[in-house]
């Protein structure tokens, strides 16, 4: 009987070592599996942030085009206004030396 009671226990020794190694395992694959989902995290945040600045980016770049181009026609429109209000002072500064001058010489209009 005592070889019987010794194979159960020699078994027993057999199975809680081959638990603690599964055990081991097991905590390792866990560390691995973590460690794991931690770098995916962080690789789909940065490709998220490369992805954003890009975005944000084309979108300045786009802004900054219109923004230009409304520039150049604001300017086109102010030397336009510009050469016209210089050609209204032109045709009437003629008139407006004589009023000047009959003023001077004290004749009324």
């Amino acid at each position: 009987m005592s070889s019987v009671i010794e194979d159960v226990v020699k078994s027993l020794v057999e199975f809680e070592a081959a638990l603690d190694v599964a055990k081991n395992e097991a905590s390792e694959a866990k560390k691995k599996l973590l460690k794991d989902a931690d770098d995916w995290a962080e690789k789909a945040k940065s490709a998220a942030m490369s992805k954003a600045q890009q975005v944000v980016s084309e979108r300045i770049a786009k802004a900054r085009s219109e923004v230009e181009v409304e520039a150049i026609s604001i300017e086109q429109k102010g030397d336009e206004s510009l050469r016209e209000f210089e050609a209204s002072i032109s045709k009437r500064k003629g008139k407006a030396v004589e009023l000047v001058v009959a003023r001077l010489l004290g004749e009324r209009s």
